[in-house]
């Protein structure tokens, strides 16, 4: 008699969660059909992602978006992962958000922390093009997001997330400080008036000085002492080099 294998327990872990949500609307024969093209867009989504299409899966993924009533958060998820591992951060950052909208509450910083790190690789991005301001902002939306969901101090699954949200939330942190610093330095400069040029031969305007006061005062002393060179030292001739 042929004996019948036992399937692996870890085996249908894994089963588990690829066809996550399936099984209730297996239980429904009207819902056989899209089912089954949800499992078959899933798992050409999930073999052009392992080859490195990723373009391909996230078409294959946002194909899933109106099959699985049941989790809906899935399809936006995976696709926004394609998208982040091709380089579209804007469109990952989009998926991610449509994600967001109806992840259950222990897997809402699966998605914050994806979406944050997408937030970082655009703000890195502005960062090497020279802007500053973008970079500052794009880093302040990653930081966000994970306290929105309290990512950094209390994921949904557990402390090794947490731990994961933490390492990011502190990573964004440092290059926040980093870039305002940075800002900070160059906004002196860009502050200090514009100062007019002398033209050659023109004494130096130096305005409202306090100094004209005690100027005068010596003016005063000099016209008092060498009247024979008052003409040298008449109102008007506050700012002199030879009267300093």
């Amino acid at each position: 008699m042929k004996r019948t294998r036992r399937p692996n327990p870890r085996a249908r872990l894994r089963l588990a969660l690829l066809v996550a949500g399936a099984l209730p609307a297996l239980l429904v024969l009207g819902y056989l059909v899209k089912v089954g093209l949800m499992l078959q867009h899933n798992a050409a989504g999930r073999d052009s992602f392992e080859r490195g299409d990723y373009d391909g899966a996230a078409a294959e993924f946002f194909e899933t978006r109106d099959l699985n009533w049941f989790e809906s958060w899935i399809a936006p998820f995976d696709e926004g992962a394609s998208h982040h591992a091709e380089g579209a951060y804007d469109d990952a950052i989009t998926a991610y958000e449509k994600a967001l909208e109806s992840v259950p509450e222990r897997e809402e910083c699966t998605v914050r922390i994806n979406l944050a790190l997408a937030h970082e690789a655009v703000g890195d991005r502005q960062q090497s093009d020279q802007d500053l301001d973008g970079a500052i902002e794009s880093w302040q939306q990653g930081i966000d997001v994970l306290a929105a969901g309290d990512c950094p101090t209390d994921s949904g699954r557990g402390q090794e997330q947490t731990d994961d949200a933490k390492a990011v939330d502190e990573r964004l942190h440092d290059k926040l400080q980093q870039a305002q610093d940075q800002q900070q330095q160059q906004d002196p400069q860009q502050q200090q008036p514009d100062q007019p040029q002398q033209q050659p031969g023109e004494e130096p305007d130096e305005g409202e000085d306090p100094r004209e006061e005690r100027l005068e005062r010596n003016n005063q002393q000099g016209r008092d002492q060498r009247s024979d060179e008052q003409d040298l030292y008449d109102d008007q001739d506050y700012t002199r080099p030879e009267t300093w």
